[in-house]
C-alpha cells in the first residue's frame, strides 16, 4: 500500500506520527511510504534520516493525503479533510476524539475517509492500546508546580482519581518532595471540604457519560472560593464537560486561563510538553497498526482495529 505520513499543523504542535526507525519497517515491508517535507523538523528529525528510512519526500500535502493509509497524531484540519476527498476510500489513522469534537464527524463523512480512532483502540481489558498516560500526568504536574506561586513542597495539593494518569502526576510531584492528599471515593461527597485551602486541584478522573450529558459537576463554579490564593485548577483528563464546571480545553500554545480568579490549565494533548519523548513512544505503538492494515487491508484487521473505526 502506499501510506502518507503528514506533518502536524495544529498551533503549538511539533511532533509527528512516525519517526524514521518506524518507517523503515514499513518500507521493508514493501510500503511506499510518503513523509510530508519537514514533518519532523519540530524535533530536529531531518528529511534526509527519512529517506535513509526508504522513505519519499513530499512537498505538496495533496500528494500526502490521497494516499491508501494516512496517518497524522492529531486529526486533520478542515482544509486538510479537503485533501482527503479522494474518489477511493482511503483510510486514516489519528487521534480523534469525535465525543469532544463532533465537527470531526461531520468532515470525515463529507470527505469518504474511513477513520481509525487511535485513542479507540483498546485490548480486551479496555486499556488503551495508544496512550502516554503516565507521561500525561507527569507533565501536567511539572507544568503546574512550575506555575505555582509555592515550591513544591509548601503546595497543598487534592488529586481526583487513582488511574495511570494519576499516578505519572503523583510520581512527578512526590520527587519534588510534594504532599498529596488523594480523595476517596466515599469522600467525593464532601469534596468542599477537601478542596479548601488547596493551592492545587487535580483532576484526572474518567467522568461517566451519563454525568456528563447531564452536566453533572463534582466541582462548581462557587467551589473554586474554597481554594488557597493563587490556587491552580490542573485538568488532566481534559473530558468536557467534566467534574470540573469551569474547565474547557486549552493548548500548548496557549496553555492558560483564569476562571473566578483561579488559574486553570487544562491541555488537550499534555505529552505534547515533552515532544520528542512522546513522539518515540507513539511511532512504536503506532506502527503496528499500520503494519496491519497495510499488510492485511482493513476487512481482515483485528478485531481491536475495527471496533476503533469512527461511525
Amino acid at each position: 500500500m502506499k501510506i502518507g505520513i503528514a506533518r502536524e499543523t495544529a498551533p503549538g504542535e511539533t511532533r509527528v506520527a512516525l519517526l524514521p526507525e518506524e518507517v523503515k519497517k514499513l518500507t521493508a515491508a514493501k510500503h511506499a511510504v510518503f513523509v510530508q517535507k519537514n514533518a519532523g523538523a519540530g524535533i530536529f528529525i531531518k528529511d534526509t534520516e527519512y529517506k535513509k528510512a526508504g522513505a519519499n519526500i513530499a512537498d505538496d500535502p495533496k500528494d500526502i493525503f490521497d494516499k491508501d493509509i494516512v496517518v497524522k497524531l492529531k486529526a486533520p484540519r478542515e482544509e486538510e479533510f479537503d485533501l482527503l476527498k479522494t474518489p477511493k476510500k482511503n483510510i486514516l489513522v489519528s487521534m480523534f476524539h469525535p465525543q469532544q469534537n463532533p465537527w470531526n464527524i461531520v468532515l470525515e463523512r463529507a470527505s469518504n475517509t474511513i477513520v481509525i480512532a487511535l485513542e479507540m483502540l483498546a485490548n480486551e481489558h479496555g486499556e488503551r492500546l495508544i496512550n502516554c498516560n503516565r507521561m500525561t500526568g507527569q507533565q501536567g504536574m511539572l507544568l503546574a508546580l512550575q506555575q505555582s506561586i509555592k515550591t513544591p513542597q509548601e503546595c497543598g495539593i487534592l488529586m481526583l482519581g487513582y488511574g495511570e494518569v494519576a499516578t505519572g502526576a503523583m510520581q512527578a510531584a512526590f520527587g519534588l518532595g510534594a504532599d498529596i492528599k488523594i480523595a476517596r471515593r466515599n469522600e467525593l461527597k464532601d469534596i468542599g471540604y477537601f478542596i479548601k485551602d488547596r493551592d492545587l486541584l487535580v483532576n484526572a478522573l474518567k467522568w461517566p457519560e451519563e454525568k456528563r450529558r447531564k452536566k453533572e459537576y463534582l466541582v462548581t463554579r462557587k467551589m473554586l472560593a474554597l481554594l488557597a490564593p493563587g490556587a491552580i485548577v490542573l485538568d488532566l483528563s481534559v473530558d468536557h464537560p467534566g467534574p470540573i464546571e469551569t474547565c474547557r480545553a486549552t493548548s500548548v500554545k496557549d496553555p492558560f486561563y483564569f476562571e473566578e480568579g483561579v488559574k486553570h490549565i487544562c491541555i488537550y494533548g499534555y505529552p505534547a510538553l515533552s515532544p520528542l519523548s512522546s513522539a518515540r513512544r507513539y511511532s512504536r505503538q503506532i506502527l503496528p497498526i499500520v503494519l496491519e492494515i497495510a499488510n492485511k487491508g482493513l476487512a481482515k484487521a483485528s478485531k481491536e482495529i475495527k471496533k476503533a473505526v469512527v461511525r
